[in-house]
């Protein structure tokens, strides 16, 4: 660096020296792959914080089920960019129920993970109506609703927080991670590789999780965009219909002999004035 800044002088060197300093800077400011998850639960206030903790990837392998096996590959689907003059058929053609476009394109790696209904289970799990927002350190996030979680079908495959790649190693070594990956079987491709295609989406989730790539005016489905990277927190909130505990004031009951006894004073003065003077 010093032989750079002697070698120029006046706006050269200026030059030199802004264009070092940029650098330092993006640098700096790229994001790195994730060690530990802060995980919450919130009231459907969505301020009240029900439960919370933070646990490493170390925890995670120790601790929880370990989610594949570091050899077989998972892939997700890109968009497909294909055109139709009729609205119907071009929004089927991108949705792709074939899926063979754009697909072996999107290898995910050979990973390991834990299983995103373990980690909502150590906060106390979800309910149905609930949903579960994952969010990466840079701040994108992508929430999911319950039966995404705890029921998805085998087209779909276990949400899964990976914290291993087999060409990288943990992380932070694997410079995508931790990274959600949808565990998809290997039925609804033509190659019977283990594919998490757009219409594999459409099929289990409920249209409000769509995702889509624009360009423009154009929407092409994809679920690239579901994997978060780099994931930092996962947050569930609970539905609109979970009300919080409320305590309701019991009304006050008079007890029997209360009751009684009232009852013979007023019979007895009753009695007295109706006889009216004593003469």
């Amino acid at each position: 660096m010093h032989f750079l800044l002697t070698s120029v002088s006046g706006i050269g060197r200026m030059k030199c020296l802004t264009f070092f300093l940029f650098l330092c800077l993006l640098v700096a400011e790229t994001p790195a792959a994730t060690t530990e998850i802060h995980i919450t639960r919130y009231a459907n206030d969505r301020t009240t914080l029900l439960n919370e903790t933070t646990v490493t990837y170390q925890w995670m392998m120790d601790n929880l089920p370990v989610m594949g096996d570091g050899v077989t590959h998972y892939y997700h689907q890109g968009p497909v960019f294909l055109d139709d003059p009729d609205e119907a058929t071009e929004e089927m053609i991108r949705w792709n129920a074939a899926e063979d476009t754009n697909v072996r394109e999107k290898d995910m790696g050979a990973v390991k993970g834990t299983a995103v209904k373990d980690l909502v289970n150590l906060v106390g799990g979800m309910e149905p109506g609930d949903t579960v927002t994952i969010k990466a350190v840079d701040g994108f996030s992508k929430t999911f609703g319950y039966r995404n979680v705890y029921l998805s079908p085998d087209r779909q495959g276990p949400m899964v927080i990976t914290w291993y790649r087999e060409d990288e190693g943990h992380v932070p070594d694997y410079s995508s991670g931790m990274r959600l990956i949808f565990f998809a079987d290997a039925s609804t491709n033509l190659w019977g590789i283990h594919a998490f295609g757009n219409w594999d989406w459409h099929e289990s989730a409920d249209p409000e999780y769509y995702y889509y790539y624009s360009q423009g005016s154009e929407r092409y489905p994809t679920t690239t965009g579901l994997s978060v990277q780099m994931v930092s927190s996962i947050r569930i909130n609970e539905g609109a219909d979970t009300t919080l505990p409320v305590t309701t004031p019991s009304t006050p009951s008079i007890p029997l002999s209360v009751l009684t006894i009232s009852s013979g004073i007023i019979g007895g003065l009753w009695f007295v004035l109706s006889k009216g003077d004593p003469k």
